[in-house]
């Protein structure tokens, strides 16, 4: 099993920086990922996230992005999908061209418990921070279980580098790959008493994986996509319903939550939309 301390500790203060793009790789035209040339680092964890603006975009946008971290280190980088007028920029970014990033930002995905294992579950985007989660595990020693489901086979980014990390159950609305039918189509099966669950996607995505572990008793733990001006806990952005009343807010206490924390409703549980892809 993973040593719990390489996911949950030695977590680094936030600090922002103004980092030059290495280079953008395009998995059609939808989806991008973006790394940085930072050669002093930024030590992010899986699961957490950082604000992304680029510094030339002057008063519009004006607000950063939050993005989950796909890699830290020297070479930081995002998986994003175009959306927005924020992510159209950074589509069209190129080598060179600076974006100010403030991290890392949130907490990490808990350590797997003793004796259990890690069930992944993702949709779209959401497949980027449990990459970084599963490349960590399988380098520890812990080869994790992944679903990952899309609308097509388009809509799958990175299930390649995913695939070498874990073992891989493809699933798309469409048929065009894998089994037919959403991500959740093969969890009945998978879903044991020797498994925990993370998970990240849309929210009536991550709502219905909670509602499964929750009829089994599984341990489910969601990261969220929520909203969010600043990051850090000011701004109030990214209010989420807490279960038996009150607010959780995705940037200081999560974004990685205790699936039984947050009330689901009907899987709509940010009051407003994110662009999808930013977080």
């Amino acid at each position: 099993m993973p040593d719990p301390s390489s996911l949950t500790k030695s977590r680094t203060p936030r600090r922002q920086v103004t980092a030059p793009l290495l280079r953008r790789d395009s998995m059609g035209n939808a989806y991008h990922v973006l790394t940085f040339d930072l050669p002093e680092g930024m030590e992010a964890l899986p699961g957490q996230f950082a604000m992304v603006r680029g510094a030339e975009w002057g008063d519009a946008p004006l607000l950063p992005r939050p993005m989950s971290f796909l890699t830290g280190g020297n070479r930081p980088s995002i998986l994003i999908k175009v959306f927005g007028e924020g992510t159209i920029r950074m589509a069209r970014a190129i080598p060179g061209e600076p974006f100010e990033i403030l991290g890392p930002l949130g907490n990490t995905w808990p350590a797997v418990s003793p004796g259990k294992r890690p069930l992944l579950v993702a949709g779209g985007v959401g497949v980027a921070p449990l990459l970084y989660l599963a490349r960590e595990l399988s380098s520890a020693g812990e080869k994790p279980i992944a679903v990952y489901g899309g609308r097509s086979h388009r809509d799958l980014p990175l299930n390649e580098e995913l695939a070498d990390v874990s073992e891989l159950y493809i699933t798309t609305e469409d048929g065009s790959r894998g089994a037919a039918g959403r991500v959740t189509l093969p969890l009945p099966e998978l879903l044991s008493d020797d498994v925990e669950v993370f998970t990240c996607g849309p929210d009536r995505m991550m709502a219905a994986v909670a509602e499964l572990c929750a009829a089994k008793g599984i341990r489910c733990i969601a990261s969220l996509e929520t909203p969010m001006a600043c990051g850090y806990g000011v701004c109030l952005g990214c209010p989420v319903k807490r279960a038996g009343g009150g607010y959780l807010y995705a940037c200081t206490d999560g974004p990685c939550i205790d699936a039984t924390s947050i009330d689901w409703g009907e899987g709509n549980h940010a009051p407003r939309r994110v662009e999808r892809g930013e977080r």
